[in-house]
């Protein structure tokens, strides 16, 4: 049984200690169930921050990542850091990459001092302690036979075992701070990376429940390593999906959506008791950080922090089937072939809004009956629909049709049932209209009604963004309006 020391969990109650031993024993990795005796090799008595990174072809990268993250004790003198880094490779394209992660591991023999071999588990993959410069360094290498990642587990394997590693050792007391950084080897963290997770939000909004997620800021930067002929070619194209992202994260914050903000995994720390209760990062081929987030915003508060950003690199990615790498790849073609990259109408952030109301005023209303509540429910979200359709009879029915086909009557009924009070009830219903089901919607109202815009079009046309000032000769509107994304913290 293990124990969880109050020393670096605090407040953490019986119950809580329970979650975190059922989840270590029966839901985490092989790879982090080290005995005992394992505890008692490592050097220092206990770490103060973890990060984990997942690296899979990043010889090119990796190295500059861990010398951001080295950077961050030159902030506070006598840091340490643990980096737990899970070198991986597919079953499917394990060729791909063999070259590039064995020149990774060749890096850390030239680099970095061996402190610790030998630290495996039973039946499980190599795992080595190295030193490099001020920060210790955990290498789980998943990436040689018989132990490559199975192709429909992916990035979010991976991620997993990293983070299970890090509960474990924050279990056992070898980690002082009870957060979980994960970033990527393409993300470069700012000095005050870990100071960050030691002071909790203040503000009333925040402290409604404990947070379970920080969500660091981010801009993507160019990569001075990359070739000006191919920086020229992608640049454009990751411009723009930086923009979609944060069009769409403003779009739901518009809306009141409880689901308002990015899903990149290089920009997450996690509570180490909320990551046992959601039993770990999904183990998927990519959106494991969306899926991950989504249920990380059930047990507690998603806090979207301000300041220096983690800056990602420019860079084409095929990786993952789809996410920051493959958008770019998308758009880049797109662009070539002399199209034009479409997003949601903005629009359909009018709609959401006013079905979040609706939902609230349906719940407020309990005195009337059940059809009187649909119809109410109906007629006011019923003027969001397009001017040309509204008053339609057969809209009528499709808007009906879609609330039906999504259960979105069936799950506040439920919510009412599950609750004694309305705040319950609110929030049983926002757990279950989740991000997910939110871009569910979201994709119906795009396909069904308002169909898509032209990036900059749903930019300019947007009622929920304020416009950026474009000074003649100095800049395009594309970086004008990342500018202003960035300044209002989207």
């Amino acid at each position: 049984m293990i124990t969880i020391r109050q020393t670096y969990v605090p407040a953490l109650e019986t119950r809580d200690q329970r979650t975190v031993e059922k989840y270590l024993e029966r839901y985490a990795e092989p790879e982090s169930r080290w005995p005992v005796s394992q505890l008692a090799k490592l050097p220092v008595e206990s770490w103060d921050y973890v990060v984990t990174i997942p690296a899979c072809g990043e010889d090119e990268y990796l190295p500059e990542a861990l010398k951001s993250i080295a950077s961050c004790q030159t902030v506070v003198a006598h840091t340490k850091v643990l980096c737990i880094i899970v070198l991986n490779g597919n079953e499917a394209r394990e060729a791909e990459f063999r070259l590039a992660n064995s020149k990774m591991r060749a890096w850390f023999c030239e680099y970095c001092t061996t402190v610790v071999t030998n630290l495996s588990p039973a039946n499980t993959c190599p795992q080595t302690l190295m030193t490099w410069r001020n920060i210790d360094i955990l290498i789980v290498d998943r990436s040689q036979e018989p132990w490559l990642i199975p192709v429909d587990q992916g990035v979010g394997l991976v991620r997993k075992i990293g983070a299970d590693l890090a509960l474990f050792l924050i279990t056992a007391g070898k980690i002082k701070n009870p957060w979980i950084h994960t970033t990527d080897a393409d993300a470069r963290v700012p000095d005050d990376y870990f100071l960050r997770t030691n002071e909790l939000p203040t503000t009333s909004e925040d402290m409604l429940k404990p947070p379970s997620c920080f969500i660091y800021p981010y801009q993507h930067i160019p990569d001075v390593d990359m070739a000006q002929h191919e920086h020229d070619r992608y640049w454009p194209a990751l411009a723009e999906y930086e923009l979609w992202l944060r069009y769409y994260a403003a779009g739901l914050k518009w809306a009141g959506s409880s689901y308002a903000y990015p899903s990149i995994g290089s920009l997450l720390a996690c509570d180490s008791l909320a990551y046992a209760r959601v039993r770990g990062f999904p183990k998927r081929m990519a959106g494991e950080d969306f899926y991950f987030q989504n249920k990380l915003s059930k047990v507690g508060a998603m806090i979207t922090l301000e300041g220096k950003p983690i800056r990602l690199l420019t860079r084409p990615s095929t990786r993952v089937p789809f996410g920051t790498g493959q958008g770019t790849i998308r758009i880049n073609q797109l662009n070539e072939a002399g199209n034009i990259y479409e997003v949601y109408h903005p629009l359909v952030f009018d709609f959401l809004k006013g079905f979040l109301s609706a939902v609230q005023y349906w719940l407020q209303d309990s005195d009337r009956g059940n059809n009187e509540r649909q119809l109410v429910f109906l007629s006011s979200i019923e003027k969001y629909l397009p001017v040309s359709k509204q008053n339609d009879c057969d809209n009528r029915i499709w808007l009906q049709d879609l609330l039906t086909e999504l259960d979105v009557f069936k799950n506040l009924h439920a919510a009412e049932k599950r609750s004694r009070s309305l705040p319950g009830a609110c929030s049983q219903f926002n757990d279950w209209f989740d991000g997910f089901r939110t871009l569910k919607l979201i994709h119906h109202l795009r396909d069904d009604l308002y169909g898509s815009l032209p990036l900059l079009d749903a930019l300019q046309h947007s009622a929920f963004l304020q416009k950026p000032e474009l000074k003649a000769g100095k800049r395009n509107l594309k970086e004008a309006w990342l500018e202003s994304f960035r300044t209002n913290s989207f």
